[in-house]
């Protein structure tokens, strides 16, 4: 009998799961943004220049080490994997598309492994559009510190 039912499933949940976990990480982020913005400005535009890009960035691998967290211990409790460290290892390289998945896992469970790489990178996606689009508004933000092109130029008119 074929396994490709139970792996889609399992890949359904995984990728609603870690799709929720995302979605709450990004506006937890957000309203973190927004805290700094509104009680924590400091007087140097230099150091807001580091702190917000610099928290945002770590908030967005710590959120995407949570998401490839949960595809790993999905692997480890449905003993697809011997160990925690084979999990993780499997798991982030899925997750990071680099490719080694398939060739890891058991071939009942490939898909999994497929999907979850579709997975990262739609989620890698939405964090670099999320990311940019922070840095855009911080920039056109006119009680921010940062003077306009401080994190990243913005778009140029032509004259003429």
């Amino acid at each position: 009998m074929s396994n490709l039912p139970v792996e889609l499933g399992v890949s359904a949940v995984m990728v609603c799961l870690t799709v929720v976990v995302h979605l709450a990480g990004l506006d937890l982020l957000l309203s973190m943004t927004g805290l700094h913005l509104r009680f924590f400005k400091t007087g140097w535009a230099r150091l807001d220049r580091l702190m917000v890009p610099l928290g945002i960035a770590l908030g967005l691998f710590t959120l995407h080490g949570l998401e490839i967290w949960i595809y790993a211990l999905g692997f480890r409790l449905l003993d697809i994997l011997p160990t925690i460290e084979d999990a993780l290892y499997v798991s982030t390289s899925a997750y990071s598309t680099v490719g080694e998945a398939g060739a890891a896992l058991p071939p009942p469970w490939r898909i999994v492994g497929v999907l979850e790489a579709v997975n990262g990178m739609l989620l890698i996606g939405w964090s670099t559009a999320f990311l940019f689009r922070i840095l855009e508004h911080l920039q056109a933000e006119p009680e921010y510190p940062l003077p306009r092109g401080a994190i990243s130029r913005g778009r140029t008119k032509r004259r003429g």
